[in-house]
């Protein structure tokens, strides 16, 4: 798919500004362009880092970027696995990206949308260790609410193992289960 650097600079812009109507407008008009999903855009446009533009969102405390994103993305599956991408260098998912600077209703609605507050970065990091100056027992109870979710099954409506599956042109698929991210190859993209 040739989202260009420019294009996919403009939706994290968007998300970054709180622009939302701009954000949508941008995605869904690259989508049509494409021929692929609003969702198929958001994964594919990351920076050089691996940012997304949910990154974007979560540093500037853009909570209803966050919403629009999930809007576009729609099922429970592409919230999950787009919510919950590593950046390149840290390995931070926006959970850590919005309790880093501060952002804690912006948080909240990573969670609400898919993201695992419990996921460590590559540095051993969770959310729990950017508290700030958050009472501690509001993040903590996110976390174990989070956790008790996932333990009887409510994170995921059927009560299933969260299989997320995105196709993407040039990527293969993308696979994310539980917390753990595969890339297999496309059976496409094999000869």
């Amino acid at each position: 798919m040739p989202i260009s650097h420019q294009e996919s600079h403009q939706i994290a812009v968007h998300a970054s500004l709180g622009d939302t109507l701009a954000l949508a407008t941008c995605v869904r008009n690259l989508a049509m362009r494409e021929g692929v999903s609003p969702a198929e855009v958001l994964m594919e446009c990351k920076d050089d880092f691996q940012q997304t533009a949910a990154h974007a969102a979560a540093k500037a405390g853009q909570t209803r970027s966050i919403e629009t994103l999930a809007e576009l993305l729609g099922s429970t599956a592409n919230k999950s696995t787009y919510f919950n991408l590593q950046n390149r260098f840290s390995g931070d998912r926006p959970v850590h990206t919005a309790m880093r600077h501060g952002f804690f209703t912006t948080f909240k609605a990573l969670v609400a949308n898919g993201a695992d507050p419990t996921a460590k970065n590559r540095f051993g990091d969770s959310v729990t260790d950017f508290l700030g100056d958050f009472e501690p027992e509001e993040v903590r109870s996110i976390v174990d609410q989070y956790k008790r979710g996932s333990a009887d099954g409510k994170n995921d409506p059927n009560g299933k193992v969260s299989v997320a599956c995105v196709q993407t042109k040039r990527h293969g698929w993308i696979v994310l289960v539980a917390d753990k991210a595969l890339r297999l190859e496309c059976p496409m993209n094999a000869a």
